[in-house]
């Protein structure tokens, strides 16, 4: 049943509700994520504003240079790192020429091959192995920055000269090599909302100045 406005009584007769305050409860839970998110975008903590200025320039350089970006997640944060990973390809706001981007946790079948033959904690480690070199950027998701097989890909990654960021919650986490952001919350849907925030952020910033690039380089060939 949708709950409209105008309708909202009839909830009670069709009996959801057997009294008002179970109605209130739920109203106030509502009102406490709304608040949650609201006070969360607001905190300037949430937004590394100087972080994600040196995480694009240096993405813009390195992919300039033939290099590749690769995005990492488990369960919610897998749906975010496929996602994000679609914005280079693909396109976040503006078109622009289809970028080096993969996600690490899109094949069900070499997740499900390598967790078989060689343990779940070695399904992104092994793909690391496999499709990253030295230059390229890793970008791990992890609400708790805990999950072995996240720091496992990690520190390989960092064995081979790979690029690692670990985006997580209000965690103290250290990964040698690794550099951490952290979401002041230890919500997990507020992380994974944050998470995205960031990289429709850096998406976006990305190919504007991807394009602008692209188009002067386009104006120095014209002029010679």
């Amino acid at each position: 049943m949708i709950i409209r406005g105008d309708t909202i009584h009839s909830v009670f007769i069709t009996g959801i509700f057997n009294k008002q305050e179970e109605f209130e409860s739920m109203q106030n839970q509502i009102s406490q994520r709304i608040d949650e998110v609201r006070s969360l975008i607001l905190n300037p903590i949430s937004f590394p504003e100087k972080q994600i200025l040196i995480f694009v320039t240096d993405l813009l350089d390195r992919i300039s240079k033939g290099k590749k970006i690769a995005f990492v997640g488990n369960g919610g944060s897998a749906a975010e790192a496929t996602h994000i990973a679609a914005e280079f390809t693909g396109k976040c706001v503006q078109k622009h020429k289809p970028v080096a981007a993969i996600c690490l946790n899109e094949s069900i079948t070499a997740m499900t091959a390598i967790g078989n033959d060689f343990g779940f904690d070695e399904i992104f480690a092994r793909q690391v192995d496999a499709h990253l070199s030295q230059g390229d950027i890793l970008v791990a998701l992890s609400t708790s920055g805990r999950s072995l097989n996240i720091i496992k890909a990690l520190q390989l990654a960092n064995d081979k000269g790979v690029s690692s960021y670990l985006w997580t919650g209000n965690n103290v986490v250290e990964i040698k090599g690794t550099e951490v952001w952290n979401v002041p919350s230890s919500s997990t849907p507020r992380v994974q909302e944050v998470h995205l925030m960031w990289g429709h952020i850096i998406a976006e910033i990305f190919e504007i100045k991807l394009n602008e690039l692209e188009n002067s380089l386009g104006t120095m060939e014209n002029t010679k």
